[in-house]
This record gives C-alpha cells, structure tokens and sequence, in this order.
C-alpha cells in the first residue's frame, strides 16, 4: 500500500506527500498539487520509517495523518493516485512525454497540467 499525506502548512510550494515502497526501498513523493498528478520530485529511503522520520522533520507531518492508497496498477506510474501510463506506440514502445489514463476501463491520451 501507498500513503499519501496534504500538509496543513505548505512548504516551498509542496502540499501533498506520497510514499511508495518496493523491493529496492521507499520513494516519497512531493507535490504542488492538491490534484491527481505527477510529482515534482521523489526520493529514496532505505525504509518506509526513514521516510516518515524525514517527513516529520521536513514538513511537521505526523504518522496518524497518513492515509493508506492501492500500490499502482501494473505498468502504470507510481506517483500518481489513479492509473496513468506512458502511451505506447503500435509495435508497443513507450512514447515518452505521453500518458494515458485509465478511464471507464479505456486508456485515453491525455496531457498533464503538471
């Protein structure tokens, strides 16, 4: 499971934190948007509790704030909230710079406001 968190006092324009855990460790992710988007920037942990630890310190978050979210689909980009992925092409390529998003069981094209 993801955790994401908005903050109740932005700092540097962050208001919302996401964290992510895998088999390599936990990335946490900072937003300047409230809405489903891509992040601004991520970094790595080694654990979920270095993360939360650095959170705490960075933004005067608290663990009890935090709420639970589904991990990501398959393929699709862990720091956003619903399924987005990159587009593939037809012989199924990624095309870089463009995403689809999961909608009524239909990947539409669509561009970021990020």
């Amino acid at each position: 499971m993801r955790k994401i968190v908005n903050l109740t006092k932005p700092k540097d324009g962050i208001v919302r934190l996401m964290i992510y855990n895998d088999e390599f460790g936990t990335y946490l992710f900072g937003y300047k948007n409230l809405e489903d988007c891509g992040a601004e920037w991520d970094e790595w942990y080694e654990s979920e509790n270095d993360a939360m630890e650095s959170c705490e310190t960075e933004y005067g978050t608290i663990k009890l704030n935090w709420t639970e979210i589904p991990n990501p689909e398959p393929n699709c980009q862990h720091d956003w909230k619903n399924p987005v992925r990159i587009k593939r092409n037809v012989n199924g390529n990624p095309e870089f710079g463009k995403l689809e998003k999961l909608i009524n069981g239909k990947w539409t094209e669509f561009e970021s406001t990020k």
